[in-house]
């Protein structure tokens, strides 16, 4: 068999030491683009591959070390009200799945409110540079189709979910679509053939629609006696949840958050689970009595920050060439409300 390449070779070829080698096919800052460049396709042209044994060693030595300081990241809050972002459960969730995976692999996280009085996207963006941030975790947008005012030439940027817009950037999420369709599942072997989604429709367009999406798939499988218009509305209001229901009935309703338990027991009179069905597409873990899927947000978090230290290690900068989408799985989490 042939003789394996080695980082030597490729040095030897080059005319610099294998050390440089070693940071330019780790695509290192510390080496200058051009030099990267030419040394990766030195290596392409000696057909070098990195030894898997090597390679599982040299992790497994790095994960056995102490961990120390390696740099910070930027939690990019763009909400009007600083702290109405993380009021959100499912993304103070996001927040401290991801402070704790830092913290393990040596990273901090600062948050950088885009909202500050007199900020603005060159102040932002001096900021991130005087405080040597390179990696942006850019949390979700207030809401659906968000620009982000926001140069990111410079920066390694991962998006939480779809709000932001143009959705030209790596992702990391919960797999909403997938979700949809357990959470359906598991209402259908309990029994529930008219299932009923009322869900505003600026959290629908959050998830990319994700959500109708996984209805109208199951919707299409079903008789057309089972099937229950989705209510999708601007606004949560409760008179026409009320006609909604009464004119359709559903034996279950689908929902996220707000106050529809109160409208069925208070507003319609009715018990759950014995007249109707209640399932949340996002339970809290802690929720008992709610039945629903819930979406692995500290994972997600987690999620985000391994990737976005993988960027920052790469050096990619910028915009992709192609986003990569994330997907995190949800959990069924059984409840007294079905």
């Amino acid at each position: 068999m042939p003789r394996r390449i080695t980082i030597r070779d490729i040095a030897a070829r080059a005319g610099v030491h294998y050390s440089t080698v070693s940071l330019a096919l780790r695509n290192s800052p510390k080496i200058r683009p051009e030099i990267c460049k030419s040394i990766r396709a030195i290596a392409k042209e000696l057909g070098y591959v990195p030894d898997p044994a090597m390679t599982a060693l040299t992790a497994y030595r790095n994960s056995t070390r102490p961990v120390h300081y390696q740099a910070t990241l930027a939690w990019v809050n763009n909400w009007p009200e600083q702290g109405e972002l993380r009021k959100i459960k499912t993304f103070d969730r996001y927040f401290t799945g991801a402070a704790d995976r830092a913290a393990q692999l040596g990273y901090r996280i600062d948050e950088l409110w885009l909202h500050t009085p007199g900020m603005t996207a060159a102040a932002a963006h001096a900021i991130l540079k005087t405080r040597n941030i390179t990696g942006l975790l850019l949390a979700p947008q207030p809401f659906a189709h968000t620009p982000l005012n926001l140069d990111l030439g410079n920066f390694s940027p991962l998006a939480f979910g779809y709000s932001l817009q143009p959705s030209t950037l790596h992702l990391v999420t919960n797999h909403q679509y997938q979700s949809m369709l357990l959470l359906l599942r598991r209402l259908t072997d309990l029994g529930y053939h008219r299932i009923g989604l009322f869900l505003r429709s600026d959290w629908d367009d959050k998830v990319n629609n994700s959500y109708l999406s996984g209805l109208l798939l199951l919707q299409h499988q079903q008789p057309a006696t089972d099937r229950v218009p989705p209510l999708l509305t601007k606004d949560d209001r409760e008179t026409e949840f009320r006609t909604w229901f009464k004119k359709h009935r559903p034996d279950v309703i689908v929902v996220i958050g707000g106050q529809v338990r109160a409208w069925i027991e208070k507003g319609l009179g009715l018990r759950i689970p014995h007249d109707v069905g209640l399932a949340n597409l996002n339970v809290d873990p802690d929720d008992r009595w709610l039945a629903g899927i819930y979406q692995n947000d500290r994972l997600i978090g987690a999620t985000a920050v391994d990737f976005l230290t993988g960027m920052i290690q790469r050096n990619e900068r910028g915009i992709p060439n192609t986003p990569i989408r994330t997907l995190v799985e949800g959990v069924w989490k059984p409840g007294m409300s079905v």
